[in-house]
């Protein structure tokens, strides 16, 4: 196989067949999608019933059809003790290979509801299906005298081009919710794909999806009244691959009213400068970000890298509208 619509496409295309391609999609604003963050973190808020998160990723437009990555989760907090919900994402890389994940999670607060802390820990049973669009992928076969002509046989035989895999998750999380205290930190670590199942698409060999390990913390400190600052932290890790994350986020109070502007910034190491806007309006938070690419890859892609938009919903049963507190951002 050769000659792809771009060398990035002709790199998944090879990594289908071996099950190189092996890592999970990304996000920017990873704790604007808590569920996915830590299934732990399900159902940990206050002052809510539910919660509604959406999220939309776009990446490396420069350098071919985008990487689209879509998420939306549902979960609701049950007596200050319990969280359950749902979720939802997809990663779709060019249009030629795609990743689809659905499950439930549940978490349980094993500290004291009346406390001014959670403890919590959660669980992920979900299912992941992968599949590879062989319509989008050209072979040697297909160019005559360096030209490609898509109504000549490709001579590739493939058999198969999905698969789907059962997949289970696991966390803890605290968080500390004191609306006296000027800082309350918050941590959380969790295991996603635990049992490291057979990914293999094309199924010419065996090859496990490794354990994504994920570390999280940071603090919300009040600095002023209706100031906060967010100084926070990702660790990634799966295979041999790691990603980690550094970044300050502010929230700022607009004149008294029930409106607040997020602004923050952060360096993903290696890869990406990523700005963020943001309002939050009582029960809902949304914020834009864009990633500018310095990773050796900015010589192809200009150094354009991805934009995300993130939507944040806490509502009540009754419809009364209520101000999220630090456990909302």
């Amino acid at each position: 196989m050769k000659n792809m619509n771009s060398p990035l496409a002709m790199v998944l295309a090879m990594c289908v067949g071996t099950g190189a391609f092996a890592q999970d999609a990304h996000l920017s604003q990873y704790e604007a999608a808590p569920n996915t963050l830590n299934p732990a973190l399900t159902g940990m808020y206050e002052n809510a019933d539910f919660r509604m998160t959406s999220n939309v990723r776009s990446q490396w437009n420069s350098l071919t059809s985008a990487f689209l990555t879509t998420g939306f989760a549902y979960d609701v907090s049950l007596q200050k003790r319990f969280g359950a919900g749902l979720y939802m994402t997809n990663y779709n890389m060019a249009g030629i290979l795609n990743t689809f994940q659905l499950g439930l999670s549940g978490a349980y607060n094993v500290s004291d509801p009346k406390s001014h802390h959670t403890l919590s820990v959660g669980l992920q049973l979900g299912l992941v299906y992968k599949k590879v669009n062989t319509q989008q992928l050209l072979w040697d076969e297909q160019y005559n005298d360096g030209y490609f002509d898509s109504d000549l046989p490709s001579g590739e035989v493939l058999q198969r081009g999905a698969r789907l895999m059962p997949d289970i998750s696991a966390g803890i999380a605290y968080r500390s919710t004191h609306a006296r205290k000027r800082v309350n930190p918050f941590g959380n670590f969790a295991m996603f794909h635990v049992t490291t199942p057979n990914e293999s698409i094309l199924r010419t060999t065996k090859s496990d999806l490794p354990i994504r390990f994920s570390a999280n913390g940071g603090a919300r400190i009040e600095v002023a009244t209706s100031v906060f600052l967010i100084p926070m932290g990702l660790y990634m890790l799966q295979g041999k691959d790691q990603m980690v994350n550094a970044g300050l986020l502010s929230e700022i109070g607009i004149m008294g009213t029930t409106y607040s502007a997020v602004v923050g910034c952060s360096y993903r190491v290696r890869d990406a400068i990523i700005a963020q806007v943001g309002l939050k309006h009582n029960n809902a938070a949304f914020r834009f970000s864009y990633d500018v690419n310095v990773s050796p890859l900015r010589n192809y892609t200009r150094k354009n890298g991805a934009f995300e938009f993130s939507i944040m919903y806490y509502g009540t049963h009754s419809g009364r509208q209520r101000r999220m507190t630090s456990s909302a951002f």
